[in-house]
């Protein structure tokens, strides 16, 4: 790669550019501080079991009992062996602290990818400004997305590696799409690298085309091949983790629930997640304006940094609080809630509208696609044909859900465009004086006449209304909301002319030989940078952090007297007397049973912090656990105390209006395992669950008919006295004594899953069943026994041996290669010389 040691000062000083910017933007990091991340804060509460288990063992643990009352940990929080590419990722490429690792990553792989296919580094710089400080990306690192971020900042690299390949630069192209996408699969957001693969599909048919029409069927071929091969690799380096996870996914929520209660007349289930489900977070069709001005429909569900003159002024009126206008949500948009704009930013949206006339080549066409596939899948139910074609005949797409979430594609896609066609207008001769200005007057001039157009009469096309509000709030205040949402709207949209005016303004006088390109593009990237900035600040600032210490340990049990007014602190403090309360039990019943918070409600995981928790924080529980929580735990009507009982529920968090926060003991509570009297045999799923509400779980175990043959030859018999204890507990071990006089039927509070769990009488392996939908049975014959269950997942054994394997077969291609590739360029400089 001659073209980048040739700018290797330049390209060292945009990396020292982009390291002490975004050190300037989280400038927080320097006095210690760190953002407290909701969906990190969740991971924190559902891995605190593991990191105990390893600080305690030195082992890796793959079931956790602490939420969801058992599960596979394959996507929360799992080590694998072998995991060479992980390590490179955690050491070398984000030695940074975080957040700003993410920001240098997103920039250097765009970097990579620009100068691999501009060779300038002037254009990189550029792209990778407007790429990494996209809007989306502050937004969902405030939010702890952070494996989603974390793989999108792979998707660069990867096509640069694509592009290498079908360029015929073998060695360096077979290196760098190994490498970035076996790091991409790392990261582990599928979802992600399901999106971009879709968008590969016509990069793909882009080069078919080329290779038809110029007749390089031999080079396509090897390009092809290695890419084959590169892919297998990079999946091979991450066997132990998607093998494992592609198990666990036929028994969890990605696939069709065996119930179909209440689903008679339901047409929303399809193999994977609910239609209505995958759609609930679709991206409005005017919506995607926000791609280039920001606040086009408001800006985030809960925005306070906006003007609300208008609203606080009619509460006063009405005699609220005027501080109540922060409740009032500046969006008007048509998701559930949102946390800010998928805003790309003027000048990356402005030069790629333009890149449309500017650049010619082949590969226009896979920008166009993909980037507009990106943006109608992202409608969903707005687009309903296409969402349910996709959702019905392709491949795994119904196995994800927030379809908005495929803008991702175009905010790779438009930063790319647009510093290719802004190349070509500097570097293409074959475009004329005329052309390019007719172009930017044209081009521009609509632009601008649009934005004009939304000044002027936006207040009348839209209604600047959110459907829900006009339930619960009265008119004379939805008219003051509808004026303060008008002039956001204005005065977004003159920023947007005003900054599309200066865009176009550069680009005239680069035109007319007033202002030279390099200077030009410099300018660019500076304005790219003061917009993002500004808009970035608004999501992502310097309230979001607090001393690193509540970042570190959010569970804060005391309530927090000094919070300098910042909201996340308040929000700290205000969850200290639930955590006290967990806290003190944890510490007052050491032993093995689970919990029930009504307070904090199902989804969440500060209870699973500090107890074995019925609910839970994830976004693929098991399907049959799902089954249970539909059926039988309804927070509004009640859960069905059998199925409490038969989880082990022994206390309920409960809130009262004298004695504020309760422990409630649940004196009905099962145990950790009991034998059953009788056997209640049932013909399909749909009466196995609701059994569960018709008996006395401490008497009567629902089985399954098809396992009834497992009893043929051990008939039980009822023994009064007889006991069965636990005596060992660890997550992926539990020790149990047993001692009765009879052949017994023991049903243990523990979650039944297929794949992994051995159970083990006196030392030997034995069969055992699943019971009462979700929970394990085991025949126990008369005498005293020690019985067994031990988590051993053959598929993590069997996978580590291939990421070994793939891990070594890469190495030594690679290695190969580069000799390879030596050896010729000597050959090649000595044939020359």
């Amino acid at each position: 790669m001659k073209y980048i040691t040739q700018n290797k000062v330049y390209i060292l000083l945009s990396f020292v550019l982009i390291i002490l910017l975004s050190y300037a933007y989280f400038s927080p990091i320097l006095q210690h501080k760190s953002i407290v991340q909701h969906d990190i804060t969740q991971f924190k509460g559902a891995n605190e079991e593991v990191k105990q288990f390893k600080e305690q063992t030195g082992q890796t643990t793959y079931w956790v009992n602490s939420m969801f009352s058992g599960m596979p940990n394959y996507q929360s929080g799992a080590e694998y062996p072998n995991d060479f590419l992980r390590w490179i990722d955690g050491t070398i490429l984000r030695a940074l602290p975080s957040p700003i690792d993410y920001i240098v990553l997103l920039f250097a792989g765009f970097f990579l990818l620009s100068m691999v296919w501009l060779k300038d580094w002037k254009y990189a710089l550029l792209g990778s400004v407007m790429f990494a400080f996209s809007t989306y990306f502050f937004i969902i690192i405030g939010a702890g997305h952070n494996a989603k971020v974390h793989t999108i900042a792979y998707f660069a690299p990867f096509v640069a590696g694509l592009y290498l390949l079908f360029h015929k630069k073998y060695v360096w192209g077979f290196i760098v799409t190994t490498v970035s996408f076996g790091l991409q699969l790392s990261a582990n957001h599928p979802q992600m690298t399901y999106y971009l693969l879709l968008a590969l599909l016509s990069y793909g048919i882009v080069e078919l085309v080329k290779a038809i029409q110029k007749k390089h069927y031999k080079s396509f071929g090897i390009s092809s091949a290695l890419v084959l091969i590169a892919v297998a690799l990079a999946v091979g380096m991450n066997a132990p983790r998607y093998m494992a996870t592609y198990e666990y996914t036929k028994e969890s929520t990605r696939g069709k629930s065996e119930i179909t209660i209440g689903k008679e007349n339901n047409n929303e289930k399809t193999s994977g997640l609910d239609r209505s489900y995958i759609t609930q977070w679709s991206y409005g069709i005017a919506e995607t304006f926000n791609l280039y001005i920001p606040h086009f429909m408001g800006g985030g569900s809960d925005e306070k940094n906006i003007d609300k003159t208008n609203t606080e002024k009619m509460l006063l009126q009405m005699g609220y609080d005027p501080a109540q206008s922060n409740q009032v949500s500046s969006y008007w948009g048509e998701q559930p809630m949102t946390s800010g704009p998928a805003y790309q930013g003027v000048v990356a949206i402005v030069l790629g509208i333009l890149a449309l006339f500017f650049y010619r080549k082949k590969y226009k066409w896979w920008f166009i696609s993909s980037t507009l596939l990106s943006i109608v899948l992202a409608w969903g139910k707005n687009f309903g044909f296409l969402t349910d074609f996709f959702i019905d005949y392709i491949p795994f797409y119904n196995k994800f859900r927030a379809v908005s979430s495929m803008l991702v594609i175009a905010e790779f896609l438009v930063p790319l465009f647009a510093i290719i066609g802004l190349y070509s207008f500097f570097k293409d001769e074959k475009l004329t004086f005329e052309y390019k200005k007719k172009v930017l007057l044209i081009a521009g001039g609509s632009m601008l006449g649009l934005l004009l157009f939304f000044y002027a009469f936006g207040s009348s096309i839209f209604d600047f209304k959110n459907a829900s509000e006009s339930d619960y709030l009265p008119e004379e205040i939805l008219s003051a909301i509808k004026k303060d949402r008008i002039s956001l709207f204005k005065s977004d949209v003159l920023r947007t002319f005003v900054f599309t005016f200066i865009v176009l303004g550069l680009l005239m006088a680069a035109l007319y030989n007033k202002l030279k390109p390099t200077l030009v593009i410099l300018l660019l990237t500076g304005i790219a940078l003061f917009d993002l900035w500004s808009i970035n600040k608004k999501y992502l600032n310097n309230d979001k952090f607090v001393d690193s210490k509540y970042a570190e340990y959010p569970f804060v049990t005391e309530s927090i007297t000094q919070t300098d007014d910042n909201d996340v602190l308040k929000g700290l403090s205000a969850q200290a007397p639930v955590n006290k309360v967990l806290d003190s039990l944890k510490k007052m019943d050491k032993s093995n049973y689970r919990v029930l918070n009504t307070l904090l409600g199902f989804d969440e995981n500060t209870t699973t912090y500090f107890h074995h928790n019925i609910g839970g924080y994830h976004a693929v529980k098991l399907r049959r656990y799902q089954d249970l929580i539909d059926v039988h735990m309804d927070f509004k009507k009640g859960p069905t105390m059998e199925v409490l009982n038969m989880l082990n529920t022994k206390y309920v968090i409960e809130a009262d209006s004298l004695k504020g926060i309760t422990i409630t003991p649940n004196l009905y509570a099962n145990g950790n395992a009991w034998f059953v009297k009788n056997i209640s045999y049932t013909n399909n799923p749909n009466d196995e669950i609701l059994a569960l509400g018709k008996i006395k779980t401490q008497e009567t175990a629902v089985v399954d008919q098809k396992d009834k043959t497992y009893f043929q030859t051990t008939p039980i018999s009822v023994d009064s006295t007889a006991t069965i204890v636990v005596t060992q507990y660890e997550p992926n071990h539990i020790t149990y004594k047993a001692a009765t006089k009879t052949n017994q039927l023991a049903v243990f509070s523990e979650i039944y899953y297929p794949y992994g769990w051995n159970a083990y009488l006196d030392g030997k392996k034995a069969d055992y069943i699943r019971t009462n939908y979700t929970l394990r049975g085991m025949l126990v014959p008369k005498g005293s026994h020690t019985i067994e269950f031990k988590f051993e997942p053959e598929v993590i054994q069997s996978s580590s041996t291939i990421s070994l394997i793939s891990f070594i077969v890469f190495l030594v291609l690679a290695i190969a290669g580069l000799i390879w590739h030596y050896k010729n360029n000597k050959k090649e400089k000595t044939e020359k010389a």
